[in-house]
């Protein structure tokens, strides 16, 4: 049997999140037997487990802030002889492990992999060091891939070269299901008449929930019989839980916590609201879309998220009052059936894992 080519991700982070989960996927479908996937985390954590029963190696890595002991830990970790590293990034502030792969003696391919359209933090030092990165990023990589267009333009200055690969789902699993619809709201004693409005994410100021908690107390105030789910965990989560009880909606607001069975959870939704102040090409509203779900997402988004009729933009400058009426309009027009065909014909996960088959067969020609 010939030798497994060897790929390093670089890295996961505390959170299940978009990377997290692409990087699942892929590895859970991606022939194995030719690939060996080892990612750098900067923490262990629980979802962890489902990538080393599939053969990879996790290795943990010091914060950046211990620069030393990073340095010499991330240079022990290439000492295994990597065909590729694969950078996956949200901003270029931080290009240390990058030049540690570039110059280290086994000389691995380099790939930037661009997932998102901000910072992860809102600091100005941070956002003067990503600008002046980018043109580094340029130079060193020998691949450039982004998730959007959007998210190629934030990493890279010159986009000419650079490779779009959509965040791909298990189509078949995000499916909506009238019987997971009534199982859930049965678990969480919603009557099967109420409107539910519904967001997946990590509760972060990237995700805005305080907006959406004004948007659905609006919202809620038009339409009565309605309640507001909310799945997911974060450091913003208790905050956003006293919001909710100074505003009243105690009995309103539903807090799942991380959940398993998302496809389950957006069944029993009606409308996907997704405030972002930014992101680069968010998984979950690609996969509420797969579900039929009417979509509201604010126009800091990727536009390439839009895959159905039912997907409608909003600008966060609107009052929460507006936006409810859009909510409202939306929902008129439900059907969920429609525009499944555009989501599996660009984001299906065997499209995603075939790309990223071939990145690696040809950066290694």
């Amino acid at each position: 049997m010939s030798k497994k080519i060897k790929v390093l991700h670089v890295q996961l982070t505390k959170n299940f999140g978009g990377i997290e989960s692409l990087l699942t996927n892929v590895y859970a479908n991606i022939d194995r037997t030719k690939y060996q996937f080892d990612f750098i985390a900067t923490a262990e954590k629980p979802y962890q487990k489902k990538l080393k029963r599939m053969g990879g190696n996790i290795y943990l890595v010091p914060s950046i802030k211990q620069i030393i002991s990073y340095i010499r830990q991330f240079n022990q970790i290439l000492n295994n002889n990597y065909d590729i590293v694969h950078f996956h990034k949200n901003s270029a502030a931080n290009i240390v492990p990058v030049l540690l792969a570039k110059y280290h003696f086994t000389h691995p391919k380099i790939i930037i992999h661009s997932h998102n359209t901000s910072p992860s933090m809102n600091n100005i030092g941070l956002l003067i060091l990503h600008k002046l990165n980018r043109s580094f990023l340029d130079e060193i990589a020998d691949e450039k891939v982004a998730c959007a267009n959007a998210a190629a333009n934030w990493m890279f200055r010159k986009k000419n070269d650079v490779q779009i690969i959509n965040n791909g789902i298990n189509i078949d699993k995000f499916t909506y299901s009238y019987k997971a619809r009534n199982l859930i709201r049965r678990e969480l004693h919603i009557s099967p008449d109420t409107f539910i409005l519904g967001n997946v994410s990590r509760f972060s100021e990237q995700k805005n929930q305080s907006f959406l908690i004004d948007i659905f107390n609006a919202f809620e105030k038009k339409v009565p019989n309605s309640k507001l789910i909310l799945v997911g965990d974060g450091h913003l989560l208790k905050k956003i839980q006293k919001k909710v009880i100074a505003l009243g909606l105690g009995s309103k607001v539903i807090f799942t916590g991380r959940q398993s069975n998302i496809p389950d959870y957006l069944s029993a939704m009606d409308v996907f609201v997704m405030p972002s102040l930014y992101e680069g090409l968010p998984i979950s509203a690609v996969e509420a879309q797969a579900e039929g779900l009417q979509v509201l997402l604010s126009d800091t988004i990727s536009k390439e998220v839009i895959l159905t009729n039912g997907t409608k933009l909003f600008s966060l400058k609107q009052t929460p009052s507006e936006i409810a009426d859009m909510i409202i309009n939306s929902s008129k027009c439900s059907d969920r059936k429609s525009g499944l065909a555009r989501v599996r014909n660009s984001y299906s996960l065997s499209s995603t894992v075939k790309s990223f088959n071939d990145l690696y067969q040809g950066i290694l020609k």
